[in-house]
């Protein structure tokens, strides 16, 4: 697996279900990740989206932080967040059929500290305000998820639409995940330079055999 930085989606497999995710560089970036299964193979894979070189992070105050790992500089950059302030990135799932071999569900999502940076704000995750959503067939978006940030790092937050219907992602296509996230307006000047950074992770299982 690899994984891009700053707030960085990185991606993890658990026993039964295959993660992959995008980042948050306030919030940064996109991995590939692939398992075996007694059905088959699911190998997935993610990238920012809505019009950033590809990969890197999808949330990033400054373009330095939003670069690719080459050198590219991002074009997104959200400046410095202020109490009030929202932003929504689009993380792009694909199910590549170069080496998947069976439909997916998306089953849930969930944030991690991303490894190596120092001094990390965990009180500022229950300021973030994130709403996760998807279209359900050619319609608009639907949020399938939606928590403060602190509930995605204590764990898995499981996605559906809203009738309860499963987020289906079929092989050889894709899926849009957008990601809004808000800084509550009632926050005080405890948050001024203080650093989070994540990885988002979407966990999918296997659709052949699941119920």
């Amino acid at each position: 697996m690899s994984k891009k930085t700053l707030m960085v989606l990185g991606s993890a497999v658990a026993i039964s279900a295959l993660s992959i995710g995008g980042t948050l560089a306030l919030f940064t970036d996109a991995t590939d990740a692939s398992k075996d299964f007694v059905a088959g193979t699911l190998c997935l894979r993610s990238d920012r989206n809505d019009g950033d070189p590809v990969p890197g992070p999808m949330f990033y105050i400054t373009p330095e932080q939003g670069k690719t790992p080459s050198g590219q500089l991002g074009i997104n950059a959200t400046g410095p967040w202020a109490p009030g302030d929202s932003h929504t990135r689009t993380l792009t799932v694909y199910n590549s059929p170069d080496c998947s071999s069976m439909d997916a569900w998306l089953v849930s999502v969930e944030a991690r500290l991303t490894e190596g940076i120092e001094d990390q704000y965990e009180p500022m995750a229950e300021k973030l305000h994130v709403k996760v959503k998807t279209p359900k067939g050619g319609g608009p978006d639907e949020v399938v998820a939606e928590a403060p940030l602190s509930d995605f790092l204590a764990g898995p937050v499981s996605i559906a639409y809203p009738d309860g219907t499963k987020i289906p992602l079929h092989l050889t296509s894709n899926r849009h995940m957008k990601f809004e996230v808000t800084f509550d307006k009632a926050a005080g000047n405890d948050y001024q330079d203080k650093t989070l950074v994540v990885d988002f992770i979407v966990h999918a299982e296997q659709m052949k055999n699941n119920p």
